[in-house]
């Protein structure tokens, strides 16, 4: 007599998932509008190689100073929510 092999957990299922904006299915640095010459194009090219514990230290470097990115954009590039409450 086996038992039913259960699915591991999930807190968010999926298949479920509705989004509201296309923006939003992508959550890369890339995905931004405007992040070909933004400020952290630089920063994203280094940092998105890297993962653990190396981030923490390319990240450290980056802040030293030495560091010089782009253009810092002023431009909000969010997503405008449509709630419930606000009708």
């Amino acid at each position: 007599m086996h038992k039913p092999v259960k699915a591991a957990f999930q807190r968010v299922q999926v298949d479920k998932i509705q989004f509201t904006d296309e923006r939003l299915q992508d959550n890369s640095y890339w995905a931004k509008d405007g992040a070909e010459n933004g400020y952290g194009a630089k920063a994203a090219e280094i940092l998105d190689q890297v993962r653990g514990r190396d981030f923490r230290h390319e990240k450290t470097k980056k802040k030293r100073g030495s560091y010089r990115g782009g253009y810092i954009d002023v431009q909000s590039h969010s997503v405008k929510f449509n709630y419930s409450d606000e009708e």
